[in-house]
């Protein structure tokens, strides 16, 4: 998916859950600080999973800037800043496989290893090993849309499908158990 779609995704899913709670004057403090901890969790996984820019989260949830990179960003006690940890989420396989060729460019050249070659490519084998492997969640997640999308087309087919999409379910569970 692409970040502009989940972009407008989230945008309509807040507009939807928190224009009764922002349109009311009398809410405890309690009840105004859980609506602050969900727009938190939310700007917080805007930012760091769909990589939408902190003024875009601002626009969209109508929180400060000030708010979020003063505040927000810097992260709570304990964790990393919003900014390291989207580092890390965007860590990715062929990132590391760039990395490896550059490094194998630079020894080409005679020039002294920078980094562990031997240690980063088991962690890209383990990585590769981790991305072929798919969860039952997303299994079920997409077989769950699919039967949607059946049902919607030919019902009749659908009763039939949802049995053997549960039963596969079951099936993957199993593997893993």
């Amino acid at each position: 998916m692409s970040n502009l779609f989940l972009y407008y995704m989230t945008k309509h899913v807040l507009c939807s859950k928190f224009s009764n709670t922002m349109a009311k004057k009398e809410t405890s403090p309690d009840k105004k600080t859980v609506d602050r901890n969900r727009l938190r969790t939310i700007a917080e996984d805007m930012f760091i999973r769909q990589g939408i820019t902190l003024t875009e989260i601002s626009d969209t949830l109508s929180v400060s800037m000030q708010t979020l990179s003063n505040s927000w960003a810097k992260g709570r006690p304990g964790e990393k800043c919003w900014k390291a940890r989207r580092n890390e989420a965007q860590v990715t396989p062929v990132k590391l496989k760039e990395i490896l060729m550059s490094e194998a460019y630079n020894l080409s050249q005679g020039l002294p290893a920078k980094i562990n070659a031997d240690g980063m490519s088991k962690i890209i084998a383990a990585i590769d090993k981790l991305d072929k492997k798919v969860s039952v969640r997303v299994v079920t997640d997409v077989l769950k849309d699919l039967d949607n999308f059946i049902s919607e087309t030919d019902p009749k087919k659908s009763v039939e499908t949802m049995q053997l999409h549960k039963r596969f379910i079951q099936y993957r569970i199993s593997l893993e158990s």
